[in-house]
């Protein structure tokens, strides 16, 4: 499956204000290191605030840190859930690739919240988005189309990793959960992949700032 490329999102700063322009890096590689490569198709953004309303967000390239930045308005304080989409070819012969990218952000110095679901396709939810150090642990959930996966694969790495690839895998139970414990500081990066009907699915959820 493109030797486990996707997008991947992380943010500029880990946390913001009320009324603050809220800042996102877009990113595409591989295991956390980022690849020259072209995405597949246009990308697309939005946010969902406390309340669980959506807005769009804007997606430019920014020079100063040489990345796509994702960009919207912060409102009241919380979790908000970021997501960018990307839809592979339209050429019928071509394999058409759906890709997902998921961070919670926090809004305000005491934001506590879990990583929502939003019913879009193969995503990776967390039952909580603040707060984490090494040694912690955090349940994932994959859901495709709304419904658990059991069986799923999924790798996880941190952006600190020395190492190539995705150093951690688990398999979801028939829940569709599965558990992984912080070993480390950093940005952590969790991914899952599917095919189905010539469709190649790949979502990813970055947990940042484990400390």
């Amino acid at each position: 499956m493109h030797e486990g490329y996707a997008i991947w999102l992380e943010p500029v700063h880990l946390h913001f204000h009320r009324g603050d322009q809220v800042k996102v890096k877009v990113l595409w590689g591989r295991g956390m290191r980022r690849s020259n490569g072209r995405v597949p198709g246009p990308l697309r953004g939005f946010a969902v605030n406390p309340e669980g309303n959506t807005q769009l967000a804007e997606i430019q390239y920014d020079e100063a840190i040489s990345a796509r930045v994702l960009t919207f308005n912060a409102g009241e304080e919380g979790i908000y859930t970021v997501q960018v989409e990307n839809d592979g070819p339209e050429n019928a012969d071509v394999l058409r690739r759906y890709l997902a990218a998921r961070l919670p952000v926090q809004v305000g110095h005491h934001a506590h919240g879990s990583v929502i679901a939003l019913n879009r396709g193969l995503e990776i939810i967390a039952d909580t988005a603040a707060g984490l150090h090494p040694g912690r642990e955090i349940e994932l959930a994959i859901l495709f189309a709304g419904k658990p996966m059991a069986g799923a694969k999924i790798v996880a790495t941190y952006h600190l990793y020395e190492g190539d690839g995705f150093p951690y895998a688990r398999i979801t139970d028939e829940r569709g959960k599965a558990k992984f414990v912080f070993d480390a500081r950093g940005h952590w990066m969790f991914q899952v992949s599917t095919k189905t009907d010539g469709q190649e699915h790949t979502a990813t959820l970055v947990v940042p700032g484990v400390k």
